[in-house]
């Protein structure tokens, strides 16, 4: 699947995995090699799309979309965890309600801006691939 940013037209991320059970979406990248995924919340709102960095071996973006599939915040290079480090242990919360969180571990975010539209695409297609996980 591909992330885009409509706003922009740029390809934020062009293979990118998408976690919607409970369990995917509270062990997300946790422990994996650098790769890109969207969390879908079961709810739009500030708490369901929190994110932590426990056990978490590499730095990442994130930007958080609202349904309307519009950038409600962004944060980016959030450091990987460190047991020793316990600026490292926190949890990050968008400032206003969100469905869908992008963690960017292979990319970045680019110019991607708080207010941008993304849409979520399967490679070479136009068609929104996300409305069947609503």
């Amino acid at each position: 699947m591909q992330v885009v940013n409509k706003t922009k037209n740029e390809v934020i991320s062009s293979n990118i995995e998408t976690a919607c059970s409970i369990l995917s979406r509270i062990r997300g990248l946790m422990l994996s090699k650098p790769k890109d995924l969207i969390l879908v919340s079961p709810r739009e709102d500030i708490t369901s799309s929190a994110i932590h960095m426990m056990f978490m071996l590499y730095p990442i973006d994130v930007i958080w979309v609202s349904s309307e599939q519009m950038v409600v915040d962004l944060k980016k290079k959030i450091p990987a965890y460190n047991p020793l480090k316990p600026r490292t242990w926190k949890t990050y919360k968008p400032k206003t309600a969100a469905k869908y969180v992008i963690e960017l571990g292979r990319g970045d975010l680019g110019n991607t801006e708080i207010g941008d539209k993304i849409r979520f695409l399967h490679a070479g297609s136009e068609s929104d691939t996300l409305h069947h996980l609503l």
